[in-house]
């Protein structure tokens, strides 16, 4: 779980390959933060009294850029836009500066990242097996 809270880019970015086989999406960072923008826009304030706010939304992206150039420098200029940014817009206007755009526009890689091909391996059998009901236990719930 550390590893994907660290990393998120390097580990989520391939799970449906990994799992489920599915081809790449080849999506950057640029492209999910565009959309991102859209949905914390979208939920910003929606439970009254400020909740929630912008450091509650932008909270998930603060590893995007783990191990990126740029990364510590984006989450100083995060911190400070937190005190005063009131849109994510502003606050992605506002932070993303510090990060490359060659780091920005990188797609996801195809495949599993070079020396991460154990990553998912024993995934289905971390997993609980699989709740099979008998239809007369269907029937009386």
């Amino acid at each position: 779980m550390l590893v994907i809270l660290n990393s998120p880019w390097q580990t989520l970015g391939h799970v449906d390959t990994a799992i489920y086989g599915a081809p790449s999406s080849g999506i950057t960072r640029r492209e999910i933060l565009q959309r991102y923008q859209e949905y914390g826009d979208s939920v910003l304030g929606k439970d009254g009294n400020n909740r929630p706010n912008i450091r509650e939304v932008a909270k998930p992206l603060l590893n995007l850029f783990y191990s990126e150039p740029g990364n510590g420098l984006w989450k100083r200029k995060a911190d400070s836009a937190f005190m005063h940014c009131k849109t994510m817009k502003s606050f992605f206007e506002e932070t993303l500066v510090a990060i490359p755009d060659s780091v920005l526009d990188a797609p996801i890689a195809g495949g599993v990242p070079s020396g991460r091909e154990d990553l998912f391996a024993n995934v289905h059998d971390l997993l609980p097996p699989q709740y099979h009901a008998r239809e007369e236990e269907a029937l009386y719930a």
